[in-house]
């Protein structure tokens, strides 16, 4: 994905999802909000790694 609007139209899209799905664990009991906050900071790891993102 080399052209930069698709991957920030990408970028967008998946964290509106894994927002919704974190909100929707959080609502139902499936999660604690600490669980959530220790899942998003495992992704932010892995999708960094995996799209070559510099580590801040």
């Amino acid at each position: 994905m080399r052209d930069p609007d698709a991957r920030a139209e990408w970028a967008a899209r998946f964290a509106r999802t894994v927002a919704e799905e974190i909100r929707a664990g959080i609502g139902s009991g499936a999660i604690t909000a600490a669980e959530a906050e220790e899942l998003l900071a495992r992704v932010r790891v892995l999708l960094d790694q995996g799209l070559g993102a510099p580590r801040a």
